[in-house]
């Protein structure tokens, strides 16, 4: 993950990848770790436009309330920097009411899902 730190993948595509590399790879086991890595923070676990769990590479604190552009073709995940700090502000107040209200363990997520240029243009992500 930390050689495309924008891509997100899921359970089944980082099977594949250990195995192409000769690392065997226990499907419950890959998919139990990923998500001990997302609870302890090392990684971030969003569910894409078709419902499939994947996984990037976590942000620092500020940035994990950072909206973000997700490609539904190839899946990565580009964070959206601009115009993000009075979306942050009120993501941050709607969780501080929920979390008055009682509730626990509160997350917002917040994707805009399109194509990327890369795809749009037909060509290979991130080159």
């Amino acid at each position: 993950m930390e050689s495309d730190p924008s891509a997100a993948r899921s359970g089944t595509e980082v099977v594949a990848a250990l195995e192409r590399r000769g690392v065997p790879a226990n499907r419950v086991t890959v998919y139990r770790l990923l998500d001990r890595l997302a609870v302890a923070g090392l990684l971030e676990r969003h569910v894409d436009g078709q419902r499939v769990t994947r996984y990037t590479l976590a942000g620092t604190p500020a940035e994990r309330w950072t909206p973000r552009f997700e490609c539904t073709d190839c899946h990565r995940q580009i964070r959206i920097a601009d115009g993000a700090a009075p979306l942050r502000a009120a993501m941050r107040r709607v969780l501080q009411a929920l979390a008055a209200a009682g509730h626990e363990e509160l997350a917002a997520d917040i994707a805009v899902q399109g194509r990327c240029a890369h795809c749009v243009q037909g060509g290979v992500p991130g080159g």
